[in-house]
């Protein structure tokens, strides 16, 4: 039984994960973990009382360094993802496996320090937005593979470009994979629409649309088809635990480094495009080095 440690506990992402390892009664549950302590980073009493009368939880302390001696792995789950990079560290730096929720950082350098960390000191790292493991976007696998060469996605959610912008640029990177050379980001007041494309002639459009219901939608146009695919299903938390518990037992991260990395390289260059008019931001001026970034 892995024992887990969370850091920073102020989203409903720590609800839904205490429940698929903690509550074995419950049909989320996945058995070969359990959360035994948590590290409050400003969290309230109220919230602490909550998570560990509900969860059973007897262990809390008020910093991540406190917390490595205790846990076999830590999952970083707050909010804002400036804070990732230091919460992480000491966890990889004592060569423990870590889960950084999305988004995994604001900063390709940020995002950078950590893998580079996890390599030094042969820690897996893993990052996703549950969105990569919608059961949707997992049983239309064979009706993707049917639309021939992927040559354009079209990717539509709600909120803030770098809080939730990070679940399209994910889902770009299971979709289409790493290879985008340029980001344009035409910036309004209620949209950040990106326009993405890659080295090899294929595109995306990122649509980041604020004060909108919470939904999220996918238009992939292949060279013998197109197809329309709409995640809803709240069980994409259990498979992505799934992954997490896998590359605990085996090592084996499930998410590409390359796939990580530029899922934030995106977010980093559309929000440099903004703030330049709308110009088309390459990769290469984000984070100019090759490997391994």
């Amino acid at each position: 039984m892995k024992r887990l440690g969370i850091v920073a506990l102020e989203s409903s992402h720590v609800d839904a994960y205490c429940r698929i390892f903690n509550l074995p009664e419950d049909e989320w549950h996945v058995e070969g973990a359990r959360v035994v302590a948590l590290c409050t980073q400003g969290n309230t009493q109220e919230r602490i009382d909550e998570l560990t009368g509900k969860f059973e939880i007897d262990t809390v302390v008020d910093s991540p360094e406190a917390l490595v001696p205790l846990v076999d792995a830590a999952m970083m789950l707050g909010r804002d993802g400036a804070q990732h990079c230091a919460q992480t560290l000491p966890f990889l730096s004592a060569g423990k496996p870590c889960f950084v929720d999305k988004p995994f950082a604001h900063s390709i350098e940020d995002a950078a320090l950590m893998v580079e960390t996890a390599r030094a000191h042969g820690a897996a790292l893993t990052t996703s937005s549950s969105l990569r493991y919608a059961p949707e976007l997992l049983e239309a696998s064979g009706r993707i593979a049917a639309l021939g060469e992927l040559r354009h996605c079209s990717l539509i959610g709600p909120g803030e470009l770098f809080f939730y912008g990070i679940h399209l640029t994910d889902v770009l990177m299971r979709l289409m994979g790493p290879g985008v050379e340029a980001v344009s980001n035409l910036r309004e007041e209620s949209i950040d629409l990106l326009s993405v494309t890659y080295g090899d002639g294929r595109s995306a459009c990122l649509q980041v649309v604020r004060n909108t219901a919470y939904c999220f939608a996918a238009k992939l146009i292949g060279t013998q088809g197109v197809l329309e695919i709409e995640p809803h299903d709240p069980r994409n938390y259990v498979v992505q635990m799934q992954a997490f518990l896998g590359m605990l037992e085996t090592g084996a991260e499930p998410v590409p480094e390359a796939e990580m990395l530029e899922a934030v390289k995106v977010l980093v260059a559309a929000d440099r495009s903004a703030q330049q008019g709308g110009r088309a931001v390459r990769l290469a001026e984000v984070y100019p080095w090759k490997r391994p970034f």
